[in-house]
Formats: structure tokens, sequence, C-alpha cells
């Protein structure tokens, strides 16, 4: 039995007044508590009880050091307490970090349903197109649409989204028709700054065959949000995920392309540190979005 374990075993003596009756509550054999209280005395060099065939009294020392072990003890009992608590009710500040396009779009309409759910819990929500290392930097979640690294982080598939080849009316007027993949040589592709998306985009035709273009352009960005901007301003053809464009194009500022042909949708991630158990505020969290975003 551990420190602690002798410790409650001498309490329980002191509190029963006997060896047999802190046996039967704590249901071990009245050896095995003599044994614990004499190792606790050996470990602190002093006697803890005066012993008789019939009482067991405490010494002046024991007096003093069971008053401050009960204090512990309960201490102890109440730190358990929180910590299940933490661990079966959703409760406290959870770190979210997660991409500003698909953050601000996506997560922040969400949040209102999920602290209506979970009132105990406050969330801080940090947007950023960069991969964060949740361990590292002490987010307790991170949504992100980015390759990721070798990492022990726990990951969990949120979804996906489709990825829509599109450009502004007025690009489309100055330039080309752009009718199949290699017509894109021909263009101003705006790239994303750290994806593998900046060196090339995929596609496959209905005929299943896979469509390779090499894309350059005069604006990379690791933001895409600002790459929304420049493509509805005009400046070049954009590879951008469905959720963020579904406006534009639906009024018009956006023009849809080679839609005949499919990029690959880009995984949503839920990346969260490693660790056997997770606390309730990020499991509940974590289950909220893939609900909501599978519904």
């Amino acid at each position: 039995m551990d420190r602690i374990g002798k410790m409650t075993a001498f309490t329980k003596v002191v509190e029963t007044g006997s060896f047999t009756g802190a046996a039967q509550q704590m249901r071990v054999s009245s050896t095995i508590i003599s044994k614990h209280v004499r190792e606790l005395e050996a470990w602190l060099g002093v006697r803890l009880l005066n012993r008789t065939t019939r009482h067991v009294s405490l010494t002046e020392v024991g007096t003093v050091f069971y008053e401050r072990c009960r204090e512990l003890l309960v201490e102890l009992a109440e730190l358990e307490n929180v910590a299940g608590k933490l661990q079966t009710t959703p409760r406290g500040t959870l770190r979210v970090s997660a991409p500003l396009a698909f953050g601000a779009a996506r997560i922040s309409a969400v949040l209102p349903d999920f602290v209506q759910v979970c009132p105990q819990v406050t969330v801080e929500l940090i947007l950023t197109d960069r991969y964060v290392d949740v361990v590292e930097e002490g987010f307790d979640l991170a949504v992100t649409m980015d390759e990721l690294p070798d990492s022990s982080a726990i990951t969990r598939l949120l979804g996906t989204t489709q990825m829509i080849v599109c450009a502004a009316p007025a690009y489309l007027d100055r330039h080309p028709a752009l009718n199949v993949p290699d017509d894109l040589h021909d263009h101003n592709c705006l790239t994303h700054a750290t994806q593998a998306l900046a060196k090339a985009w995929v596609f496959t035709g209905a005929d299943g065959v896979e469509h390779r273009v090499k894309v350059s352009g005069n604006f990379r960005t690791n933001s895409a949000a600002a790459q929304l901007t420049a493509a509805l301003q005009g400046l070049g053809v954009a590879l951008q995920p469905h959720f963020l464009v579904a406006q534009a194009l639906r009024e018009g500022s956006l023009v849809a392309l080679l839609e005949d042909y499919a990029a690959p949708n880009l995984p949503i991630r839920l990346v969260y540190p490693p660790g056997r158990y997770l606390a309730a505020k990020v499991r509940a969290f974590a289950d909220f979005l893939v609900s909501r975003f599978a519904a």
C-alpha cells in the first residue's frame, strides 16, 4: 500500500479505536492494518500509537499527526471529487484553434448551441491559418484542414469539404476560356502558401483519369479568406472550399469552373492532445461538432 493508504489505515484505527475496526472498514485483515501502521511509524521515525491488548491511544506526536493527516485526506477526497467532475461533467475553459475562414463561417455559427448544451464551459476560440501544435501551445482541441505532421496527437475526422475552381466574371472576361485542367497553365492561379495545393492541383475526370496540373500565379497566401478576396477582385483563378465560396457562387460574384472535373475533397480533422483520459469538455465539444457537421 502507498503512503496515502498507510495514512488512511492509521486514521481509521484512531477513528474506530481498534485495528479490527479499521480492518472491517477497509475490508482487509487486522494484520495488514497493523503492518501498515508500523511501516508508517518506521517511515516517520516516531511512535504514533500506544498499544495494549485491549486498547490503542494516540501519542503526543500521533495526536498532531492525526489532525494534519485527517485534514490532508479530506482535501485529497475533495480534489478527487473535483477531478472526477471535470472528467464527467463538461466545465471550465475550452481552448480551441480553427482556420480563420472555417472558424468564422462554421465554428462560430454553432457555438451558441454548444454553450446552451454545456453552460459550464467557456469557449476560447483562436482563429489562425497556420498549423497549431495543440500540446506545445496549450490548446484543448484544434480544427485543421492542413496536412498533419508526424505527431502523437489524436485525430478524428470531422468531415470533408468539396473544393471548387472558381474565378470572378471580370477575370474571365479578360482571359482565355478554361475548359480542361491543362488550360490552367494559361491562367493566373491564386495558390496557398503552406499546403500541397501550392504546387499542383489534381482533378479526376468523368472517365476516372487523373489530371495533375502545376499551377503558378502572382499571388500566394496562407489565408483562404485573403485568397477569396483576391479572387472576388478579379485577380485570378482560385481553388477554394465550397463552404467559403457558396454564397459568392449563388450571387454570381464568382463562377464555378471545370465542373466536369472533380478536385479531391479536403478533409477537416479534429486534433487533440494524446492521453488515455479525455476531459469531458473536450469530448463533449468533439462529439457536438461531429454530430452537427454530419447532419
